[in-house]
């Protein structure tokens, strides 16, 4: 499946901090055999739905991110875009680091940068995309990465 638990649960998927994040990764890389096609809208779907969730309760104060690390294009562009226009509007963040030599011209354009992200006649109530190739930060400190990766969130944070 392209969708998974990064933690290898899947009844609490949620990784917390970096740390978390980072040895969810280390645990799961060696074990976990990488193929396409590149599906981002259930994902996307799946996390706007918790974030949906946590809305609803009494003390509402979690802000979710999602990290996607994608070695492809997407091949479900249409439906991601439809899924981060709706997410536009919840307590969430989406980071994608694309990884390898493939054209992610179709992820700048979900990083609204430029233009604020729309399809038809329905556009993002705000920008939450921010993405990264990681083949632009091969020979630098691994801070500039993290920086890059991070840059837009305060932003992202307080606009909603």
């Amino acid at each position: 499946s392209h969708q998974f638990s990064l933690n290898g649960n899947p009844q609490d998927p949620n990784c917390h901090g970096i740390e978390g994040s980072l040895g969810a990764y280390h645990q799961c890389i060696n074990s976990v055999q990488l193929y396409g096609p590149t599906n981002a809208s259930p994902i996307i779907g799946n996390v706007a739905k918790m974030a949906r969730e946590a809305l609803h309760q009494q003390q509402a104060k979690d802000y979710f991110i999602l990290l996607l690390i994608t070695d492809g294009i997407l091949t479900d562009m249409d439906q991601t875009i439809h899924m981060i226009i709706e997410a536009s509007e919840l307590p969430m963040s989406i980071i994608i680091i694309g990884v390898g030599n493939a054209d992610f011209d179709d992820m700048e354009r979900l990083d609204g940068d430029d233009e604020v992200l729309s399809i038809g006649t329905r556009k993002a109530k705000r920008d939450i995309v921010q993405f990264v190739p990681f083949r632009d930060f091969k020979n630098v400190p691994p801070q500039k990465l993290a920086s890059a990766v991070l840059e837009e969130l305060p932003e992202q944070l307080a606009s909603y």
